[in-house]
């Protein structure tokens, strides 16, 4: 009799009770498999010309650099600056433009949809929502990333503090909501160029 009890007890130690049970842990998110947009972690003045610390031949070279060194970036894929001056990178004339035409994009994380860009290479969210912001944080909210896009139903450049090479308030640069899911994502305002910083978006390259 001593033999069964002791066996039991040792049963019901192995199996436990349920009140002991560590909680479920909250799975880690993964890296996103499609192209990826994401948020970088630094903000940046509208001058990105003529920063030392930056590698790159012009103003949107060195801020791709910015994108490809960020704390932000998933992995280890090439990222471009979603940032037009008109010159060196343009939407309308598709010059070293960052967005692959009829494609989907997703946020860093999760297969999380942003949106699929129309057969002109753009996102089309002046006419109809992306399915999610490219922000996804609260701390997201209430800042802007720099742009130049003047239009956002069709990506026309607009003002972009001289090729984002100057930072006085004679010259001015537009800007955008990251946490918007219409045109305001990628066309919002203008500012003067001298005391903003601001962050950027970064494109993965196929």
């Amino acid at each position: 009799m001593h033999r069964i009890a002791t066996a039991s007890l040792l049963l019901l130690a192995a199996c436990g009770d349920g009140l002991h049970e560590k909680p479920s842990s909250t799975p880690t998110p993964h890296v996103s498999s499609g192209l990826k947009i994401f948020l970088t972690s630094r903000k940046h003045v509208a001058d990105f010309k003529n920063d030392p610390n930056l590698n790159g031949d012009s103003a949107i070279h060195k801020a791709d650099d910015f994108c490809n060194t960020d704390l932000n970036r998933p992995d280890a894929h090439v990222y471009k600056a979603l940032l037009v001056d008109g010159v060196n990178r343009d939407a309308k004339a598709l010059t070293d433009w960052v967005l692959k035409p009829s494609t989907t994009y997703y946020r860093p994380q999760d297969d999380i949809v942003i949106g699929t860009t129309t057969s002109a290479a753009i996102f089309g969210a002046a006419f109809a929502p992306l399915t999610n912001a490219i922000g996804i944080s609260p701390a997201d909210t209430g800042t802007e990333v720099w742009t130049g896009i003047a239009n956002s139903g069709d990506f026309t450049a607009g003002e972009s503090c001289n090729g984002w090479s100057d930072m006085t308030n004679s010259l001015s640069g537009r800007w955008a909501n990251p946490t918007a899911t219409d045109g305001n994502a990628f066309g919002s305002g203008l500012v003067g160029c001298a005391v903003f910083q601001f962050w950027i978006y970064c494109v993965e390259q196929p």
